[in-house]
């Protein structure tokens, strides 16, 4: 009788003991060790920065000859909207005071980097390159016959210190940038965050014309090599002074690149021809460092 009731009393506390085990073993797998880090997947940020400048912009070079009384003139352009005619003049007068045409330059074709190059030579031109009093513009085009098509979207004051002598080789070279013309001296910047896969961007400008809307893009490419289209953006708003203030997100941006990003604002919004026939202001897209 006591054999029995011993072998009892050992199988209880056997059973006892292997319940203990069993609750010690579930909270031990429940509760993770005090050095366990825990499972969460790490979101980079990265920053980058826009400043924005006037565009087109481009260079001339005139040369006069006095043994034959000839003057060629050679226009190269960047910053022009890919695959756009642009019509270009020598006039009397300055940027600041516009003037009747002297000389006709042939017209401006941009290929699909927004570049562009002519050369012209003219005969009989007697008196050489004047000491100031001309001027280059490129107009938005294609043809000139609508205001918005005769308004200037680049310029550069001739100036030839070398007048006086009109039996030598005259040579001028001119820098084809801002105008006093609407929407043709912006200055701004922007600012980019990218964290995860959303692209925020803090765009602020100066300059427009009060209360008008521009077309806003992203591209693949530089401002002095432009490529294709990667977004269109938020249109810009400019408000009573001529400022606009935006922010604005992109989704699905896996990375910023070291280069090779753009942004571009255009003259105005809209579907007609000359709309968006002129980038207005450009910046190259640069990593904070």
């Amino acid at each position: 009788m006591r054999a029995l009731k011993s072998r009892a009393t050992a199988w209880t506390g056997a059973v006892g003991g292997l319940v203990l085990l069993l609750m010690l073993a579930a909270c031990g797998a429940a509760t993770p060790s005090s050095g366990a880090a825990p499972n969460r997947t790490a979101v980079t940020t990265t920053f980058a920065s826009v400043v924005f400048r006037h565009m087109p912009t481009g260079t001339a070079q005139l040369i006069w000859t006095p043994q034959d009384h000839s003057l060629t003139v050679k226009v190269t352009m960047q910053g022009l909207v890919p695959g756009t005619s642009h019509p270009a003049h020598i006039h009397k007068g300055s940027c600041q005071h516009a003037g009747p045409v002297v000389y006709p330059l042939p017209m401006l074709r941009a290929d699909e980097h927004g570049q562009a190059s002519i050369t012209a030579v003219f005969r009989g031109e007697t008196q050489g390159i004047p000491a100031t009093g001309w001027y280059i513009n490129v107009h938005n085009g294609p043809t000139a016959i609508t205001a918005a098509q005769i308004q200037s979207i680049s310029c550069g004051d001739i100036s030839n210190p070398a007048s006086s002598s009109p039996k030598s080789r005259q040579q001028v070279n001119v820098t084809l940038g801002e105008d006093v013309a609407p929407n043709q001296a912006i200055k701004g910047q922007a600012q980019l965050r990218l964290e995860g896969h959303t692209l925020a961007v803090h765009v602020t400008v100066s300059g427009l014309v009060p209360d008008s809307t521009h077309d806003f893009q992203l591209h693949a490419g530089s401002c002095s090599n432009m490529g294709q289209l990667l977004y269109n953006l938020q249109p810009l708003k400019a408000n009573a002074r001529g400022e606009a203030d935006a922010s604005l997100t992109v989704n699905g941006i896996k990375t910023i690149p070291s280069n090779g990003w753009y942004l571009v604002l255009y003259q105005t919004s809209g579907t007609s021809v000359e709309a968006n026939s002129d980038i207005i202001a450009c910046g190259d897209v640069l990593p904070a460092i």
